[in-house]
């Protein structure tokens, strides 16, 4: 979540507007009046909206508290040296997604190709066999990042438990590249 930059949180009083209504209220007093979903100001003789707030409680609106979103992210780092090509790791994923987009960051201006391969922990490990990238893997050419929310061709379903191989294709200058892939949980 984004930092708001808030440096001070103002408590509200909630009630109905029979409970405002039997209060002793002094001018400037602020209520969240939950009979009308309005918060309310009283200008020393009457209560006025100063604007529409909406409550919803964590059982009714989930996407309220929580979202379906998650970053997957894998690091290939080659110790300060240019990263060599081959297969870098493995990543199990703990719940079924589906992939939406691939980010590739680098440390510096460069290309790097990085093919991803997917399988069941029974058959581990992933093999070329087992891309999910299609004819696009994620790319960056003579830059420092990419990023691709097509997936043109990728399998991009991933069942909790599936192991993910990252493989480095080809490459020249990058020292470090981080990839990320943005997924919805299922």
């Amino acid at each position: 979540m984004p930092e708001m930059g808030f440096q001070k949180v103002v408590r509200v009083r909630v009630m109905t507007t029979t409970l405002r209504d039997a209060l002793e209220a002094v001018e400037g007093m602020v209520i969240f009046n939950s009979t009308t979903d309005q918060l309310e100001e009283y200008d020393g003789t009457t209560w006025q909206a100063v604007g529409q707030v909406i409550l919803t409680t964590h059982e009714a609106v989930v996407d309220a508290h929580h979202t379906n979103l998650a970053d997957i992210t894998f690091i290939i780092d080659g110790g300060g040296s240019a990263i060599t090509t081959g297969e870098k790791g493995h990543l199990e994923i703990p719940f079924a997604c589906t992939i939406q987009r691939v980010t590739m960051e680098a440390d510096q201006s460069g290309s790097i190709v990085v093919d991803i391969w997917k399988d069941t922990y029974a058959n581990f490990p992933p093999t070329n066999a087992e891309s999910i990238t299609a004819s696009a893997p994620p790319t960056i050419t003579s830059a420092q990042k990419s990023q691709d929310a097509t997936l043109t061709g990728w399998t991009t379903a991933i069942a909790a438990g599936d192991i993910l191989a990252f493989n480095v294709d080809s490459i020249t200058t990058i020292t470090r590249v981080t990839i990320s892939l943005k997924v919805a949980k299922s």
